[in-house]
């Protein structure tokens, strides 16, 4: 997708660009549908973006619950899309040959589609050659917004869940947005030493994962210190991140006996269970932040090119550590690039971490709370 493509996203800011105003002159702007049969949702890559769209995905089915709901993804996403608490059928589709995904969507014979990418001029163009109606995101200052019949106004200014909360009240969605995620029960937490564990996160996906990492040596400090205090950490991911868990063993030394990896051992589904119960999370900006939240872990969330007001965890047990960086927080939505990319996370000291994981303490209503006082071992 346009996403973590550079000659796509070149291509969706020129000529896509183009196209788009030249269709947006012929849009009529109509209603929503009354009763729609056969609804198109399209939300092609990131785990993350997916899991934090489930709540608007959800309104869509609520407010339509006799209509056939489509979801076109990418092969990356569709774990995440099997974990929407909705009635949906998946489409796998490869928006990287949008001539193919064209043909996918009109086969599909759709009456509304809604596009829940907050930027693409690709996306936008696929919906409104795809059906009668279509809704999406309008960032300011895009052509995109023209394309939709319905435009919903996409803020970088606020953070992505109030973006898809305003998503969800175009389809009559009320009270506080959450994500709506089925979550099954860990098969292999009943192995893990639970009132202990402390997950951590190490790596993110995409092509920004190098900018958003922790540095390994300061997983190494924290590891340490989390280990002689009693804890156990345990590292979560997919196979391929392996590969970064066996650097930070090799830092580690005798401590890596003390540590548990997860890596490719536990599937999505199963992860939102295994974070509410373990202890604590530690995690990058990544998709298990979102998941943390969504399951009200208790989370801390490292944020160096992005901002925790924009793309942290929110939920009552969760609490945020933002890089002290003076560039930190370039990253709005995930295509702007800086210079300074590589060293913000390094700004993010280790020894600011540990003291507020081990209090026990939590965001809520805007101040540090703390949370079962006196339990941390070696903490007064």
């Amino acid at each position: 997708m346009a996403r973590s493509n550079g000659w796509m996203r070149w291509l969706d800011r020129s000529l896509l660009a183009a196209a788009a105003r030249v269709l947006a002159t012929a849009n009529r702007h109509r209603s929503l549908p009354v009763s729609p049969s056969r609804i198109g949702i399209i939300q092609p890559s990131a785990i993350g973006d997916t899991l934090i769209a489930s709540g608007a995905v959800t309104a869509i089915a609520d407010r339509y619950p006799e209509a056939t709901l489509f979801i076109f993804h990418g092969e990356n996403n569709a774990p995440a899309v099997g974990m929407i608490a909705a009635p949906l059928t998946a489409i796998r589709c490869d928006f990287s040959r949008p001539h193919r995904a064209l043909r996918m969507l009109r086969t599909a014979r759709l009456d509304l589609v809604i596009d829940l990418t907050p930027w693409p001029n690709l996306t936008a163009i696929l919906a409104r050659l795809s059906a009668t109606c279509t809704v999406g995101f309008a960032p300011e200052g895009s052509v995109r917004g023209g394309l939709f019949d319905v435009a919903v106004p996409h803020r970088g200014e606020r953070h992505e869940l109030e973006n898809l909360a305003a998503m969800a009240r175009v389809f009559g969605a009320i009270g506080k947005y959450r994500m709506e995620l089925r979550s099954t029960e860990c098969a292999l937490a009943r192995e893990l030493p639970l009132e202990r564990l402390v997950v951590c996160q190490l790596s993110a996906g995409g092509t920004r994962a190098a900018e958003k990492a922790w540095p390994l040596d300061y997983w190494a400090a924290l590891c340490r210190k989390l280990i002689d205090l009693g804890y156990a950490p345990a590292f979560t991911g997919v196979d391929a991140d392996q590969r970064t868990v066996d650097e930070l063993s090799a830092q580690l030394g005798l401590y890596a006996a003390s540590t548990i990896s997860l890596c490719g051992k536990i599937p999505l589904s199963e992860l939102g269970d295994l974070l509410r119960r373990a202890y604590a999370v530690v995690s990058v900006d990544t998709s298990v932040l979102h998941l943390a939240g969504a399951v009200d872990a208790r989370v801390f969330g490292l944020h160096g090119p992005t901002r925790s007001w924009r793309w942290g965890a929110r939920s009552a047990r969760g609490y945020s550590f933002d890089s002290p960086h003076p560039d930190a927080g370039f990253i709005v939505y995930g295509t702007e690039t800086h210079p300074s990319g590589m060293d913000i996370m390094k700004a993010l000291a280790p020894d600011v971490v540990l003291p507020v994981l081990c209090e026990h303490k939590t965001w809520k209503e805007g101040r540090l709370e703390p949370v079962l006082p006196g339990v941390c071992p070696g903490v007064t």
